[in-house]
């Protein structure tokens, strides 16, 4: 009991340390919701507008796949702006938005339907790396491995994209998008755009949300609800496909020429 205490503490710690660090990497006036889908299913692109602390609706913002215009939107009441694409190649797309003179990049991964992804939870699976090289060595191998068989798909729960991509590219962790974690819903929504969730790795709680929807599940902490695990390489050894059909994933490059085709809402 003392020990669970002890490490909800240092979780808050750790989560309040990182927002207070990268506080002025959260004030953007813009800002791109990462996304994943499947190719050929309709995405809607996702933006939202901020004024100084709360969402501003009514502003105009023009989107940009890798560098080429592809629409002005206006944004409604609550801040958001959508732009309904249908993707034709996998790969990761670079969506920039600027309004006025601001501006905000996200990642949207279209992956194969035949392809395999791994979810792992920023918090839960590496808050005890914070303090430790050795321990942010191990994962960061063990994730580098990972994402040449499968497509790696970052969740944060607390902290946000923002704080967990400066700190994911300062670590030299693969890069992918970050989605913020809405509950359950959030697996089922994965499912519904045809996107095959492998395994998940990350805390007691997020394991057992994922009970339902995906059958390798990993976490460092005490759990009934999936394996717990004592390292990164252990995690490494119990997702080496057993499958010889299972082809490594590909990188995907980034790509703007009909990769896609936008819709009207």
């Amino acid at each position: 009991m003392i020990l669970s205490f002890n490490r909800l503490i240092l979780s808050i710690v750790i989560t309040g340390t990182l927002i207070l660090t990268n506080a002025t990497v959260t004030r953007g006036e813009v800002d791109v919701i990462d996304g994943v889908n499947t190719v050929h299913t309709p995405i809607r692109i996702k933006i939202i507008t901020r004024g100084r602390i709360f969402s501003e609706g009514g502003r105009l913002v023009d989107l940009y796949l890798d560098g080429s215009h592809l629409k002005r939107i206006l944004t409604g009441g609550d801040g958001y702006g959508y732009l309904k694409y249908i993707p034709q190649k996998p790969g990761f797309w670079e969506i920039t938005a600027r309004a006025n003179a601001n501006s905000s990049s996200g990642l949207i991964l279209v992956m194969r339907r035949s392809e395999r992804a791994v979810i792992i939870d920023v918090e839960g699976a590496f808050k005890d790396t914070i303090f430790s090289e050795e321990l942010r060595a191990d994962s960061r191998k063990a994730v580098k491995a990972l994402s040449k068989v499968y497509k790696v798909i970052y969740l944060s729960r607390y902290v946000g994209k923002s704080v967990s991509r400066n700190w994911l590219e300062k670590e030299d962790f693969p890069k992918s998008v970050i989605l913020r974690w809405r509950g359950p819903n959030t697996f089922k929504i994965l499912e519904k755009r045809g996107v095959q969730l492998y395994g998940v790795i990350g805390s007691a709680a997020l394991i057992s949300a994922a009970k339902k929807h995906i059958e390798h599940r990993y976490t460092f902490e005490k759990s009934k609800d999936g394996k717990v695990v004592k390292n990164w390489e252990e995690i490494l050894k119990l997702l080496q496909p057993t499958d010889p059909d299972v082809k490594p994933a590909e990188n995907g490059g980034q790509n703007s020429e009909d990769s896609g085709q936008m819709t009207e809402e």
